[in-house]
């Protein structure tokens, strides 16, 4: 299972199939492979602009391993590992549940994922991967709008975001079979809402090391160091990204072009050359975008429009922020182009690195 879920990580799904069909082969490895291949199908399902087969196929595949969980916990039924198992099929089958807009089945299926880690944290308080899922869900619910939270609360426990963050990185630090599942989850939340960029750097560059095939590691990390006024780190990692594209490696297609080029405008917006950052955000919004990559075109616009505010070039700020909001996509970049029609972006003050 390690090695499929580091084959995964690294998107060699191939691989990893080979891996979760030799599970099924080994005693009392049937629910185990049944939800690795699962991870399979949503794993190519991240690739597809139409997911909803693979997604719909991955519910039928996650049903079975439900199946063959419960008969081995009726089996071990005070075996701490069965729970976590079935925490985990029923976490991953309430986001797939949520893609389809499936609400109630992804309710459902969340407070079962809930529960099935708590029972497995009450049988062996030292299993500590089981805190992934419990650090995700209370992370997750903490980021609730408040006028949502007495909504879920009647359907869901309630979420505890001061322990959602730590949680997880409990499980990166000590955690056996999801340690570097939690890293790159961590990497994506520092990156991204947790704005933690020295910690996402940190541990961009393991992963990196590690996943060399994962593209989006490459973005996160990249975003990071920019952040940090790091340029001629993140300019080193996005041109690592732009040779894998030319040289054609697997996931690393032309599809990704309006991204690196978002990416290389971003990191020269950063460094305050301007001139050079417009010409990389030009690329992006002329680049052909597939529809699951609209939200890249919508920040393209969007940082475009910030750098001509910062040059008292507010018409045409103004012009390339409503081009954002006419982008059929949502996300931060529209709102922020929302916040800076109504007052004009002046930058903001960079962590020191």
């Amino acid at each position: 299972m390690l090695r499929a879920a580091d084959l995964i990580l690294n998107l060699d799904v191939d691989a990893a199939e080979t891996e979760c069909q030799a599970l099924l082969t080994l005693s009392q490895g049937e629910a185990a492979g049944k939800f690795c291949l699962g991870l399979v199908t949503l794993t190519r399902a991240e690739d597809k602009d139409d997911p909803n087969p693979d997604l719909d196929r991955f519910l039928a595949q996650a049903a079975d391993a439900v199946a063959a969980a419960e008969t081995l916990e009726r089996s071990q039924p005070t075996d701490a590992e069965v729970k976590l198992l079935l925490g985990l099929v029923h976490g991953s089958k309430a986001l797939a549940d949520g893609a389809r807009k499936n609400y109630l089945a992804a309710f459902q299926s969340l407070r079962e994922a809930h529960r099935r880690f708590q029972e497995a944290l009450q049988l062996d308080p030292k299993l500590v991967d089981a805190y992934y899922g419990v650090g995700l869900y209370n992370f997750s619910l903490g980021r609730l709008p408040a006028l949502l939270k007495p909504l879920v609360t009647i359907v869901l426990p309630r979420g505890d975001p001061a322990h959602g963050l730590p949680e997880l990185e409990r499980v990166a630090e000590q955690g056996t079979s999801l340690k570097m599942t939690a890293r790159v989850a961590l990497l994506r939340l520092y990156a991204g809402p947790e704005e933690k960029y020295a910690e996402a750097l940190r541990l961009g560059r393991d992963l990196l090391q590690r996943y060399p095939g994962n593209p989006d590691l490459y973005f996160a990390t990249a975003h990071a160091a920019s952040e940090l006024g790091r340029t001629g780190e993140a300019l080193e990692i996005a041109r690592r990204l732009s040779r894998n594209m030319a040289e054609g490696r697997p996931h690393f297609t032309p599809e990704l072009s309006a991204r690196y080029n978002q990416l290389m405008g971003k990191i020269y917006m950063d460094y305050g050359e301007y001139a050079t950052a417009l010409t990389f955000f030009q690329r992006a919004v002329q680049a052909p975008t597939p529809v699951r990559y609209r939200w890249v075109t919508a920040w393209a616009w969007t940082r475009s429009g910030m750098v001509h505010d910062l040059q008292g070039d507010r018409e045409e700020a103004v012009r390339r922020y409503r081009k954002a909001l006419a982008v059929a996509a949502e996300g931060i970049a529209k709102d922020l182009a929302r916040r800076y029609l109504e007052t004009p972006y002046r930058g903001h003050a960079r962590p020191a690195s």
